[in-house]
């Protein structure tokens, strides 16, 4: 679910308008790019609107794929975190509006 969520979030071929829409939901403090913390922030939002009774976890229960396992809000920080790295292409810490809009990359 989580590749899916970020490939959903991510995905090429968003109108122009939307896609700036979405860049500055992301880049938190308007500076025109988005730092790591940022990143993070962003795409934690989705886990902590299904983290019902609040305890950094997600239980199957609180996810809607009925096989799902566990997963902790550090888990899933950990995996959006390498998405960043991945997403970096220049690697300066930062994603540009380019780098954030591009399709996800392996």
């Amino acid at each position: 679910m989580r590749v899916s969520l970020l490939a959903l979030l991510l995905a090429p071929g968003l109108a122009a308008a939307q896609a700036g829409d979405y860049f500055a939901r992301v880049d938190l403090d308007g500076d025109g790019r988005v730092s790591r913390h940022e990143f993070l922030e962003r795409m934690s939002f989705a886990f902590r609107q299904m983290d019902t009774n609040g305890n950094d976890v997600l239980e199957p229960g609180e996810q809607h794929l009925p096989d799902a396992g566990t997963i902790t809000l550090a888990q899933h920080h950990e995996r959006f975190g390498a998405q960043f790295s991945r997403q970096d292409a220049d690697r300066d810490g930062y994603l540009s509006r380019a780098e954030l809009l591009a399709p996800p990359r392996r």
